[in-house]
């Protein structure tokens, strides 16, 4: 599965189980408890370096989202922006597709 419809499936099945956190804010104060952080290529970067040393730290799968905030808010259905998502529940197996280099 290519890493476009699995990160779709991930963000249907997070939706559906409303177990996710949207915005900046939101998200830096939810990445404990989180399966995984999704940031849009056009956070900031203070916010950046702040979510990728938090997610370290946690041991949370930071995923870089290739498109801007626009974007990541149209796969969410939302009519604004959304520059980070915070997942509280996701499938270990499908963050591990996610995330696989190949």
């Amino acid at each position: 599965m290519n890493k476009m419809k699995n990160l779709e499936k991930i963000i249907k099945d997070a939706k559906s189980s409303n177990k996710y956190k949207e915005g900046v804010k939101e998200v830096r104060s939810n990445v404990k408890g989180s399966k995984l952080i999704i940031v849009s290529n056009s956070l900031g970067y203070t916010d950046k370096q702040f979510l990728e040393k938090t997610c370290k730290e946690l041991k949370v799968p930071l995923y870089f989202y290739t498109d801007n905030s626009i974007k990541l808010g149209r796969l969410f259905n939302r009519p604004y922006r959304i520059s980070a998502v915070a997942l509280k529940s996701v499938a270990d197996e499908d963050v591990s597709a996610l995330l696989d280099t190949h």
